[in-house]
């Protein structure tokens, strides 16, 4: 087996532990190490998957933000890509998930809790809904602890690079 052909079943290999399935995995994984965009049709010949499925899983990374969809003028193909600066796609990706899920969260959470008190809900599913409020605030101070240590990392490894 190539190096090439080695990483992709790397990579492959790794995302199907994280529980995504065989074929998102190994495109995740063609993307990776293409330096260029890849048509949707090159991606269904070289997974040996059909158009439809590998449309239907690209669809899914796209809106997880795992890869970016590209069209280029005058084609009337459609190209994926995947960001190659691992730190930034990861940075991105936590940012833009924290970002969404804990702004709804603190806007919502609170309110039902009220309703609940007002309503004189039952006490063991308010302390279960204020545990979880607790829990979600340490998780976003946590995980923007994560995203300036990462960014700090990131600026010593592109000051390296120089």
């Amino acid at each position: 087996m190539n190096p090439k052909e080695e990483f992709i079943e790397l990579i492959t290999e790794i995302n199907k532990a994280k529980g995504l399935d065989e074929l998102s995995s190994r495109m995740i994984g063609i993307l990776f190490i293409e330096p260029r965009e890849v048509s949707l049709d090159k991606l269904a010949e070289r997974t040996g998957y059909s158009l439809s499925a590998v449309s239907t899983a690209m669809k899914m990374l796209k809106n997880s933000g795992l890869v970016k969809k590209l069209k280029k003028p005058g084609s009337k193909k459609i190209y994926f890509y995947m960001e190659k600066d691992l730190m930034n796609g990861f940075l991105d990706l936590l940012s833009k998930k924290m970002q969404k899920t804990v702004t709804i969260m603190k806007e919502r959470v609170p309110d039902i809790i009220k309703k609940y008190k007002s309503e004189k809900g039952s006490r063991e599913e308010i302390k279960i809904l204020e545990n979880y409020y607790r829990q979600l605030m340490a998780m976003e101070k946590i995980m923007k602890k994560m995203i300036c240590i990462i960014e700090d990392a990131h600026r010593k490894l592109e000051a390296d690079k120089k």
